[in-house]
């Protein structure tokens, strides 16, 4: 009981704001990630949860990317059409339109004083797979638990997440 009461108590202090300034009128700071970052911070969470689950130090994680997501910005399209009708006597013979559409790309200020292209929709990278190398990972009913958690975890099916123990990842390896 005392210890469940200390985790609480660490996880409260975690979660806790610790910046009491006023920020409702500042963007949020948005920060760019490469789809290896992405896949390591999230293959370390993984390696986290694993860890509490199985009592392990430092299970293996992989994660796999389908797409890193996309970004859609805000665009104002100009369009212009020049039509051209030549005659020959009194009737027409032809007629030639052209189009043209120029887009540019709708910018905000940001809190630094730079320009932004402006954010309309932005979608989260499309997981592929996780494989996850876990001394427990050979025991059937650890495994199950392993795969709930990721496939909870990450909302993924469960031929999207594959468990081995580390006697089986290294067979064959040595």
């Amino acid at each position: 009981m005392l210890i469940a009461a200390c985790a609480a108590l660490v996880l409260l202090m975690l979660l806790w704001p610790m910046d009491t300034k006023n920020t409702e009128n500042e963007a949020p700071e948005t920060v760019e990630l490469t789809a290896g970052d992405y896949t390591r911070a999230l293959s370390a969470q993984i390696a986290q949860m694993v860890s509490a689950i199985t009592g392990e130090s430092e299970p293996q994680v992989t994660v796999t990317l389908r797409t890193m997501g996309e970004t859609v910005y805000a665009t104002e399209d100009k369009q212009s059409e020049k039509s051209a009708e030549e005659y020959s006597g009194e009737s027409l013979n032809r007629t030639q339109t052209d189009g043209d559409t120029q887009k540019t790309y709708i910018l905000v200020k940001a809190a630094d004083g730079s320009q932004k292209p402006l954010i309309v929709t932005k979608t989260e990278p499309e997981i592929r797979g996780v494989v996850v190398v876990s001394r427990g990972g050979g025991d059937p009913k650890m495994r199950e638990k392993i795969v709930e958690a990721v496939k909870t975890a990450l909302d993924l099916s469960s031929t999207q997440v594959c468990v081995v123990g580390y006697s089986e990842y290294t067979y064959g390896n040595e």
